[in-house]
């Protein structure tokens, strides 16, 4: 009987995230998109849509052979944080990505974790015309591929950032982290993503 009460309450544990990485401190908030969305500035593609519905955050692109970027975007935190966001690709061709943006001041000059459904990831920093990549664009074995949903994090402490998808360390680098912080997509063709959710943890 002890042993199943054990067993039990590891169970329960694990199931609150009890063995996940550490953030950078405690809970600050979680945004689904069924309500209030008033911390957003929603940015869609230029051709496509971007807009809350059923509980998600719904992003299409209809572009071709265009790279479009959809952006949903909030304050930059004070203190360290982790962010973490989870999505899918839930139909069109292969070349949507989609995942996490930080340090965000234009469209030129911003951080990014990225992912798509076919098993590949990426990390960088935009500096006008100067790219660093921090993860080049290759397959990584922790994708859950097709319309399976993923979950991408990055934990910021001073300018050391790590970043993680499915909890699975993917690149550890240095950069300056103010800016904005939220959710991003790119495709250079007709796709559909959808954002379950956005989570926030801050010193």
């Amino acid at each position: 009987m002890i042993v199943l009460l054990g067993v039990a309450g590891l169970a329960g544990a694990l199931s609150l995230g009890f063995a996940d990485p550490p953030r950078a401190g405690p809970f600050k908030w979680q945004d689904d998109f069924k309500s209030e969305t008033g911390r957003w500035e929603f940015r869609a593609p230029r051709e496509g849509s971007l807009n809350p519905h059923v509980g998600a955050l719904w992003v299409d692109f209809s572009a071709l052979d265009t790279d479009e970027l959809a952006l949903a975007l909030t304050a930059d935190p004070e203190n360290d944080f982790t962010l973490e966001v989870a999505g899918a690709q839930t139909g069109g061709e292969g070349t949507a990505e989609y995942g996490l943006v930080f340090a965000w001041q234009d469209a030129t000059h911003y951080s990014a974790v990225l992912i798509n459904g076919n098993g590949y990831a990426e990390a960088y920093r935009l500096e006008g015309e100067e790219r660093r990549d921090w993860f080049k664009w290759q397959q990584w074995p922790n994708i859950l591929v097709g319309t399976e949903s993923n979950r991408v994090r990055v934990d910021i402490r001073g300018t050391r950032i790590i970043a993680r998808i499915n909890d699975e360390f993917l690149v550890e680098a240095t950069t300056q982290p103010q800016g904005r912080i939220g959710l991003l997509a790119r495709s250079a063709g007709p796709a559909q993503v959808v954002f379950s959710w956005a989570r926030l943890w801050e010193r």
